[in-house]
């Protein structure tokens, strides 16, 4: 097996597994391309498919149960394109597939190694803000709040939304509106950790998951972002956001019991006059 990847690994460069590579390129083009895979059956003989569910787990089957697999995941795939209206692509497929509907991933590498080399880049992060897309949002919270209630370790969530966005919009144009979502997108993706996730909730609200850590610690690092998104500066203006942080705990132990602690406590921080950082009430 190749060394583990060094932390400025990018998550869109190829996926190594012993002495085989394949792209998440590639994997994308197979999942959509039966030529494709007829070719790469050639080529690969009696392992292709075990090679891809290695790729993109890291975790080893064998061909026949890889074959049937990929083939589920591919109808996934397609089923989750249609319903959600967009296309997904084969990584959140996989994800979504192997954890929460077979449950064959107890502890996949999205989570622990840069979110594995295995989230390709072309079909989960926003084009405008290069953050995560809602759909990881809801894959990647569902997978570690599970972790957390396992492992009993801090997760944390931070809801941030940009304050008067619409009067940004109105006063200077959509132009300078995108100017300001490319720009705290990329501020955000250079102020979290290697094993947080970043992305754009929807609109003007964005979202940090944090895993392992502390409260306190989530608190400053929302401080931190406030404080750099504040001095910002555009054409001739700048902007403020609110962030809601919230942490899990026995009373909070579902996806939608932090996202609605988070949003309550964001939505505290727009009532006491915005531009502020505000921690979630404990339940009682």
């Amino acid at each position: 097996m190749k060394d583990k990847p060094s932390p400025n690994y990018q998550i869109e460069d190829i996926i190594e597994v012993e002495d085989n590579i394949l792209s998440l390129e590639d994997i994308v083009r197979l999942a959509n391309n039966r030529k494709r895979i007829q070719e790469y059956e050639i080529r690969y003989k009696d392992c292709l498919y075990s090679t891809i569910l290695m790729s993109l787990t890291h975790e080893r089957y064998t061909e026949t149960e890889a074959k049937l697999l990929w083939n589920a995941i591919v109808a996934h795939m397609k089923s989750l394109n249609n319903n959600l209206g967009r296309q997904v692509g084969i990584a959140v497929a996989s994800l979504d597939y192997l954890s929460n509907i077979k449950n064959e991933l107890s502890d996949p590498l999205i989570i622990e190694e840069r979110k594995s080399n295995f989230v390709a880049e072309a079909t989960t992060k926003d084009e405008l803000t290069g953050l995560y897309v809602r759909e990881v949002f809801d894959v990647i919270l569902n997978k570690e709040i599970d972790e957390a209630n396992r492992t009993r370790s801090p997760l944390c969530l931070l809801m941030l939304d940009i304050d008067d966005f619409k009067k940004i919009n109105d006063r200077y144009g959509h132009q300078e509106g995108d100017t300001v979502l490319n720009k705290l997108g990329t501020l955000l993706n250079s102020s979290v950790r290697e094993m947080d996730t970043a992305v754009r909730y929807g609109g003007e609200e964005l979202a940090i998951i944090m895993p392992r850590i502390s409260l306190k610690k989530a608190l400053n690092a929302a401080q931190r972002i406030r404080e750099s998104i504040e001095k910002t500066q555009f054409n001739n203006f700048s902007v403020t956001v609110s962030i809601g942080v919230s942490q899990s705990s026995d009373l909070l132990k579902t996806p939608m019991d932090l996202i609605r602690s988070a949003d309550n406590a964001l939505y505290e921080a727009k009532e006491r006059g915005k531009n502020l950082v505000v921690a979630a009430s404990i339940p009682e």
